[in-house]
């Protein structure tokens, strides 16, 4: 995939397709979009190891395309939102023992989700969709949306866990047939879509656990289930889980194109009164 920049030099990194975020927008250029929906989607990120194959920022990369490519369907369905800010920080406390980790406190996630929704909705936002890039931060983000329609009169908030329907088919779109996770085949493959001058899964070697250990490291194991199981993890036993070199950029388009597609029912179905969700 090209050499790494290391930070080194002044050439472009990778290219950002639209449509904007609310921060590549104007405040006037807001406002014109707030005359046509009062729905934000709001990506949440994380700044966390993921191996020397992919960039500190991975899940901010993909939180934020999610929310491209849904904002695009939704359009062309007739149902337009804004997407909001991406939050670049989740809770990351189980990869603290990697270089370039930032880690909020749940209390700290919390209290800044609900900052940014409380500014939004003075902005005239009504409907809130939180879209993760990162499962350790599905608690806060819930708790926060909670709160958020606690205190404010008219506002509706929704979370909107995708790794449930990108479970269901990991099978038949990865190569891998070993126990695959954190920056592993699925997430590479993702990354490879989007920002291929980032990616270098030359870099890395086949790395696989247990059913048990994966039970015990893999929040989504139990989050995608519709609960969680918590322990006090402060160090995966690698920064990655899986094998990266097996990623392609077309497994990247069918995990992106499934979640996309359940994120787009749900909002059509929730918020602007269209089909049950399959």
């Amino acid at each position: 995939m090209g050499e790494s920049t290391g930070g080194k030099g002044d050439g472009v990194l990778y290219v950002q397709k639209g449509p904007a975020t609310m921060t590549e927008m104007s405040s006037h250029d807001l406002a014109r979009a707030r005359e046509q929906t009062d729905v934000v989607l709001l990506p949440f990120g994380a700044l966390e190891a993921h191996g020397d194959h992919l960039p500190l920022g991975t899940d901010s990369m993909e939180a934020r395309e999610i929310c491209r490519r849904v904002a695009l369907r939704l359009a062309d369905s007739g149902c337009p939102v804004v997407i909001g800010p991406v939050i670049p920080f989740g809770s990351s406390n189980f990869h603290l023992g990697y270089p370039g980790t930032v880690s909020l406190k749940p209390e700290t996630l919390i209290a800044l989700s609900r900052d940014v929704c409380l500014s939004l909705y003075q902005s005239g936002f009504r409907r809130f969709v939180f879209v993760h890039g990162h499962d350790g931060s599905l608690p806060s983000m819930m708790v926060a949306a909670q709160i958020l329609v606690e205190e404010t009169p008219a506002a509706e908030a929704m979370v909107l866990n995708w790794l449930t329907p990108l479970s269901k088919v990991y099978s038949t779109i990865q190569l891998s047939k070993a126990s695959e996770g954190h920056g592993g085949e699925g997430e590479t493959a993702r990354l490879l879509v989007t920002h291929p001058e980032l990616v270098h899964p030359e870099r890395s070697e086949p790395f696989h656990l247990t059913s048990e250990q994966m039970r015990k490291l893999q929040g989504p194991e139990h989050i995608k289930t519709g609960g969680a199981i918590f322990y006090s993890t402060r160090k995966y036993p690698n920064d990655y889980i899986g094998t990266p070199g097996l990623a392609r950029p077309e497994t990247g388009e069918k995990g992106y194109g499934v979640i996309v597609e359940w994120i787009c029912a749900v909002i059509q179905r929730d918020l602007f009164g269209g089909a049950v969700v399959p």
